[in-house]
């Protein structure tokens, strides 16, 4: 079943309450092999250049097409898990008014912590890995970095060329690492808190912001070409060409193979 995924402030309480329970049901048990403190493992795994001296999901190519299987997963989880094929990641238009951090959703903030309701110890939901001390998931939210603009979005979105040498954060004029940049790590400054960590995970904003990281890019895809990801077939400088196994998803998830989001069985409201 395909599904659609809508904007946060077009989400209905119905949609809100399943993907929440859906979350909470991942965290207390498992789908498919993994439950959700298996997500945060990968990300930490993967975050940076791995022991085969290859980076996979950030500062490289591949980031856009490693957290679209990334997220792709978790959705087919979700839905596994609590048995309702509707479920979906919504994502969050960080240049828009509406709020994830609300009670009836990811959870109000009450001095930098979610103390109580939903995503709150009480709740279940415990950190895991933390290299914060604590057992509450935290947030200080904009405290150490505001939220993008609509005008800043579109001058990322406004690059050509996917990626280039040297492949890595420091390319100056590459759509792929603009948007990771100044968008990507911004909205994680942003929210701050375990967001700003290596067990981002940890706190289900992720999944929001990401979702939208994954809307921005299928949105450039479709103005510059579906089939524009670099490095192509043959390039083995440390990272992941176009039909290269992205870890730890397995043999044939290739960048190549998550380009087009409609035969993931997703599409964007």
């Amino acid at each position: 079943m395909a599904v659609v995924r809508k904007n946060i402030a077009a989400m209905t309480s119905a949609e809100k309450t399943a993907f929440i329970n859906a979350l909470w049901q991942l965290k207390t048990g498992s789908a498919n092999g993994r439950n959700y403190n298996w997500y945060i493992d990968q990300h930490i795994t993967y975050f940076a250049r791995t022991n085969d001296n290859i980076s996979h999901a950030h500062q490289s190519p591949s980031f856009f097409p490693w957290h679209r299987e990334y997220l792709r997963l978790l959705e087919l989880d979700l839905q596994t898990v609590s048995g309702n094929p509707a479920v979906f990641i919504p994502y969050w238009d960080w240049t828009g008014w509406a709020s994830p951090f609300t009670a009836d959703f990811l959870g109000a903030i009450t001095n930098g912590s979610v103390s109580s309701g939903n995503f709150s110890p009480s709740w279940s939901w415990t950190m895991y890995r933390s290299s914060i001390a604590t057992n509450f998931l935290q947030r200080r939210v904009g405290q150490n970095a505001s939220r993008p603009t609509a005008a800043q979005v579109n001058t990322v979105q406004s690059y050509t060329v996917y990626d280039q040498s040297p492949w890595n954060a420091s390319v100056s004029n590459s759509y792929r690492n603009r948007n990771e940049i100044e968008l990507h790590n911004r909205v994680h400054n942003y929210v701050g808190g375990h967001m700003a960590t290596r067990e981002a995970p940890n706190d289900p904003v992720f999944w929001l912001h990401h979702c939208n990281i994954d809307r921005l890019w299928w949105q450039w895809q479709n103005s510059r070409g579906i089939d524009t990801y670099q490095p192509r077939t043959g390039f083995t400088a440390g990272v992941i060409d176009n039909n290269e196994t992205m870890h730890p998803f397995g043999a044939g998830r290739t960048p190549s193979a998550v380009r087009d989001i409609t035969p993931l069985g997703y599409s964007y409201a």
